[in-house]
């Protein structure tokens, strides 16, 4: 990593990641168009449940990336009877935090979603939805979890297969819940946790067949709170930074559902196509740090800012063709998400909606998007610059860059804007905090890379030696 040119390693380490975030945003794109094929208020109904899809999604990643980090340094070690035992502790959380999510949505899942602004007229659709996903978090936390161990051992391949796998079973079982066996919203939520459960067999069938290094007793399951504490001593930290992209999501439906539902279905496309830029991005920073961070430990500042650039650049051109979509032909994105909607025209399917309805939800999304999407190209650089400080071992740059845009800057932008303004003007409130934390992010980053001695774009004034 000290030698080798930066692009390729980049392009190296970076791949598996995008590939595997792409997929994971593949199906909520997936569930969100064929649920449009029953108009505004589903795409509504299933956009208040995705924070807590959000909260699962953070409480599986933070479990497996801190259960990975304890599990690699234990083969490194060459301490196998200990790796084994965190490799069954970290299976035992699954059941347990599986649990403990379900036993939440049955409890308290129906009046969190009137919380976040869900009307008695998605509600239903909303909450029917969100008890299946939550009743299958043990299954979603196998396939989140289990691809980490298997990358802990050395082995990236087969979690992007089961990803993959997933996403193309989810595919084909949505119309088929949806509108084949009318299950409306439902449907979707079934079709996903049917496809997540084969692709954790597939997971689970490696990591228990003997297939790996791995080997488990029953005795390791039992709980070990110390093993507990040095998982999420690592991933702890990931899970919170997630859980506040969750929360300010939480926050905007809710202000968006001042407004009628309609509102809250055009913030859920907004979001799914916001995903499909950033998800890369976060494959792409995934891959730069560890360049990132050895290059630093071995005193090659040009080449962490070459790496640096090289990742910002790449991010910025992914949000940048996704911008220019989005602003260029805003109605294809929106009639994407109606693509079925004749489908549903003159049938029984459960939540279809009029023409009319249909018609003016287009032209409030196509007005949404177009606007919400101005200072999207400015997202990919904040992303890597975020991963720069943590490459370099500073975690408060690193933590509030990675929240200004979606709590920091965005919340309050959104709250002056619909109070102050009106509804037509809480669209601007995302390229207000993605212009207001690029500057933040930019400044930090060349001001940090100064006392390295290099600057982001060339020399300092003023350089002077790298300090440990």
């Amino acid at each position: 990593m000290g030698t080798q040119s930066v692009g390729k390693l980049l392009w190296r380490f970076s791949l598996p990641g995008v590939i595997g975030m792409l997929v994971n945003a593949t199906y909520n794109l997936i569930d969100t168009i064929f649920v449009g094929g029953l108009g505004p208020d589903a795409i509504a109904s299933v956009t208040v449940v995705f924070p807590i899809q959000m909260v699962m999604i953070a409480i599986g990643a933070g479990t497996g990336i801190g259960a990975a980090s304890l599990i690699s340094r234990r083969l490194g070690e060459k301490r196998i009877d200990e790796a084994n035992v965190a490799v069954g502790q970290t299976l035992g959380l699954v059941v347990i935090v599986g649990a403990l999510m379900a036993l939440f949505g049955s409890t308290l899942g129906r009046p969190l979603l009137s919380v976040m602004g869900a009307s008695e007229n998605i509600i239903g659709d909303a909450y029917s939805y969100m008890i299946v996903i939550t009743s299958g978090a043990v299954i979603m936390f196998a396939n989140i979890i289990g691809n980490n161990l298997i990358r802990a051992e050395g082995n990236p391949v087969l979690p992007m297969i089961a990803m993959i796998t997933g996403a193309v079973i989810n595919m084909g079982l949505d119309p088929l819940f949806i509108y084949v066996f009318k299950m409306g919203v439902q449907g979707a939520a079934v079709a996903t946790i049917t496809a997540r459960g084969l692709a954790s067999i597939l997971v689970l069938g490696y990591l228990l067949g003997g297939k790996t290094d791995y080997r488990i007793k029953i005795s390791q399951f039992i709980p070990r709170l110390k093993v507990w504490g040095q998982i999420y001593a690592v991933g702890g930290p990931h899970m919170l930074m997630s859980l506040v992209g969750s929360v300010s999501m939480g926050v905007s439906i809710r202000i968006a559902a001042m407004f009628g539902d309609q509102y809250i279905a055009a913030y859920g496309i907004l979001f799914r196509v916001m995903q499909y830029g950033f998800m890369p991005c976060i494959g792409i920073a995934q891959g730069a740090l560890p360049i990132i961070g050895y290059n630093f430990g071995a005193r090659k500042p040009l080449r962490v800012r070459h790496t640096v650039i090289k990742a910002a650049l790449v991010s910025t051109a992914i949000t940048l063709g996704i911008s220019a979509i989005a602003i260029i032909f805003p109605e294809a994105i929106v009639k994407l998400f109606l693509l079925f909607q004749k489908v549903t025209e003159g049938t029984q399917v459960a939540g279809a909606q009029s023409a009319e309805a249909i018609k003016n939800f287009r032209e409030l999304a196509s007005y949404a998007v177009r606007i919400a999407f101005i200072g999207f190209t400015l997202v990919g650089s904040q992303v890597i610059f975020a991963t720069f400080f943590q490459g370099i071992g500073k975690a408060l740059p690193a933590a509030l860059i990675s929240i200004s845009r979606q709590l920091l800057l965005l919340v309050p932008a959104l709250l002056l804007l619909a109070f102050l303004v009106g509804k037509e003007a809480i669209w601007f409130a995302a390229p207000i905090a993605d212009v207001g934390s690029f500057i933040i992010s930019a400044i930090w980053t060349y001001a940090t890379m100064c006392k390295l001695g290099i600057g982001l774009w060339g020399k300092c004034k003023s350089p002077h030696e790298v300090t440990s």
